[in-house]
Order: C-alpha cells, then structure tokens, then sequence
C-alpha cells in the first residue's frame, strides 16, 4: 500500500520585516493563558527569584530559538517539513496529527479562557436562562474562523495592526490598578520556575519555523527574534502584576468589576477579545502545515483555513467541558516541547556529521519523541508517577535515546566487521 506523497505547498509570502515577524509572534502568544504564567512561578518563589528566572529563561529561550530558526530559514521549510526530515515520512504523519490536535486543544484553552473573562466583564441585560458563556464563545469561535480565510495574509494584516492597540490596552488595564506594587510572599529566592518559563515556551518555539520561513532575509529573523524576546521579557515582568487582576483560572477577582473604572473593564475586554482572535488564527495556521499532510487534495488551499476555523469552533462546542483540559493542554505542550528538544539535537549532530540525515537517525530521532511522549501520556492517567521536573526528565530521556540509538549502531557494526573478517 503506497502512502501519500507531501510536497509542501510554494511559499509565496518571502518578505516579511522585522515587524511583520515580531507582531506575528507576540500578538499569537500576548493572551491570557500565557500571560498567567508569570503567576505560577511566584507560587514557589520570592519576587526577585521571580524576576530572575524570566530574565534567564527568555535569554536561554533566545539561543534555543536561534537554532530552530536556524533550520527553517535557507529552504523555507515548516515545522511540519522540518519534522519529517528528522523523524522520516511517518514520523510526519504523527506530527501532522499532533499539530491538528495541539490547535484543538488551544483553540478550546484560548477561547475559554477569553469567554470566561468577557462573560464576568460584559454586562448584558437579557434573559437569565440565556448561557452568555455559550452565545460569547460562539461569537469568538466564527469571528476567528472568518479571520482565517485567507491564511498568512490576513494573519499579517491582522497581528500588525492589533499588535499596538493590545500593548496599549495591557498598559492601561495594568496603570488603572490602584495598587500597582508586589507584596513580598514569603518565598526564598530561586530560579525553580526555570523549566515553568522554558516548558510554556518551548512548545510555541517548535512552531516558529512556519512563521519564520516566510522573513526576508537571515538578518531580518535574527533581529525579529531578538526584539521578540526583549518584549517577551517585558511583559513577563509586567504580567507578575496580573495576579491582582485574574486568577490561575483565568476568572476576574469579582471585586474588582464594581470597584474599577469603566477604562479598566473596556480595556481589559478590548484586551481579551482581540488577543484571542490573533491568538486562534495564528493557531489555525499552525496546524495547516498538519492539515495539507493529512487532508485531500480538494480540501487544501484557500478553503482549509475556513475548514479549520469552523471544525475547531463546531468541536470547541461539543467538548469544552468534557475533558479535563489543564491535563490534556500540558500533554499536548509536552509533546511539543519534546518535538523541539528533539529537532535541536538533531541538528546539532547533523551539523557535527556534516552529511544528511540517514534512515537510521531518523528512526532513532522519532523513537526518542515517541518514548517521551508517551510517557508524559502515561504520566496523565498516573499523575503520582509524575517527576517533580518533567522537562528534565524528558530532556533525560531524549538523551538516553538517541545516545544508546548510536551507540548501539557501532556495536553492531564493530561486531559484524569482525564477523566479517572471520
């Protein structure tokens, strides 16, 4: 049985600026799943320690990131190409999957997320059997499916201009605050929330070469990415302030919404509407790398992003609340991480070797992405068994993999060339 044959579709947009590279990036990742973040690592840690690891986790993200943009720009290759190169043709199949079922999975988190807030700050004077949470979710749900029609070109148009207008509303909702300070909590300065900053990162990072395949030039990338991780820097500083305006689920402090101004609460609606829109289309086109392996040909093109945008909306409604979706979004982003991790090292050997990538490496590549993986899966049905630091595990793991994977090839090797000599 022959299975299908992927060309990626021609890469028409090859001139993005720096701006254009940066408002993509920031406008996709500036919503408030993200942003909260911040607020988790000062469970564990005191204000400082806080601050610190921001700072080390985004310059570390800087180098990791370069590598990855690295690998995408010369040949103008997606994620999904990239991944294929290193884990073979179906070791891209199970990518493509995971890229479809990750935006799912965001889809859902960014829109719930968003609806839970807007349904506490939009007053709507209708009916009390009325479920707003539904009619907002719905609202957001087909606004960013028409927003996806026309892939990367609305999704340029759309970052680059939303992309101040969400930097200034997040300044105003964060200077309305009457007490703008960080009270100390008691907390010993450390960096434990490293792997927190690195592990809600490293997913996104695996995505960058879709977007960044489409920079003018080398050094266009280089200075996007720089100036992506300065402002990355900024707000994560800025969003440790957060907590006094929405909780770890995402849900407005209720007394906030009488005590505020109208500036606060328009802001943070404006804030919240429009980062999720951004942040689902940049979403859906993500995952067309995914859907162009996996979809017929008569469903590719133009017509996948409307594909997308409404199935993730019609799905987005079916299942928002059967799932436990904290669990499954870290699954989801520990694959992606892992993907990443796995790529890098992969093209640090590559570029040891100096020659391509043989059958071999890739079957071991893809082993190493499979058994992290699918442990992290096996953590989500057993969370007692999880490490206290699954991305040091995972980065124990893909090491083990591919070092035995190598190793084991020489043994094999060095004994049938003495069986050989025999």
């Amino acid at each position: 049985m022959k299975h299908k044959t992927f060309q990626p579709l021609h890469v028409t947009d090859k001139n993005q600026s720096v701006w254009d590279l940066t408002s993509i990036q920031l406008a996709g990742w500036t919503s408030l799943p993200i942003l909260v973040t911040s607020l988790f690592i000062l469970e564990t840690n005191s204000i400082l320690g806080a601050m610190l690891t921001i700072v080390v986790g985004n310059a570390i993200l800087w180098f990791i990131r370069l590598g990855i943009i690295m690998m995408s720009y010369e040949h103008r290759k997606s994620t999904l190409d990239i991944s294929r190169d290193y884990l073979g043709t179906w070791g891209g199949y199970f990518i493509a999957v995971l890229l479809l079922f990750s935006t799912l999975i965001w889809y859902v988190a960014q829109t719930t997320a968003a609806s839970k807030t807007l349904t506490c700050l939009a007053i709507i004077k209708e009916n009390p059997q009325i479920d707003q949470f539904t009619q907002i979710s719905v609202l957001l749900g087909i606004a960013s499916a028409f927003l996806c029609m026309n892939g990367i070109s609305i999704l340029k148009k759309l970052c680059t201009y939303s992309f101040p207008f969400l930097i200034l509303a997040f300044l105003i909702v964060l200077f309305s605050l009457p007490d703008l300070s960080l009270k100390d909590n008691g907390n010993a300065l450390s960096l434990s929330g490293l792997s927190l900053v690195l592990a809600t990162n490293l997913g996104i990072t695996a995505d960058m070469p879709t977007f960044f395949r489409h920079s003018r030039s080398w050094e266009t990338s280089i200075k996007a990415l720089t100036l992506i991780q300065l402002i990355s820097l900024a707000l994560g500083l800025l969003s440790l302030y957060f907590g006094a305006i929405i909780n770890q689920h995402f849900e407005v402090h209720a007394g906030l919404l009488s005590a505020e101004s109208s500036l606060f609460s328009s802001s943070l609606i404006f804030f919240v509407f429009l980062s999720v829109l951004c942040a689902n289309v940049a979403n859906v086109y993500s995952a067309s790398v995914g859907w162009e392996l996996v979809a017929p040909k008569a469903l590719i093109g133009r017509k996948e992003y409307l594909i997308l945008g409404l199935g993730l909306t019609t799905i987005f409604i079916l299942i928002f609340d059967l799932f436990p979706l904290e669990a499954v979004l870290h699954t989801s982003d520990s694959s992606l991480v892992n993907l990443c991790l796995v790529l890098l090292l992969g093209y640090v050997i590559s570029r040891y070797q100096k020659r391509p990538i043989r059958l071999f490496e890739q079957v071991i590549y893809f082993a190493a992405w499979f058994l992290s993986t699918s442990l992290d899966v096996l953590q989500l049905i057993n969370p007692q068994k999880t490490p206290p630091d699954s991305l040091l595990f995972n980065v124990v793991v893909i090491i083990a993999v591919i070092f035995l994977g190598f190793t084991g090839r020489r043994v094999v090797q060095f004994l049938g060339r003495g069986f050989a000599r025999r």
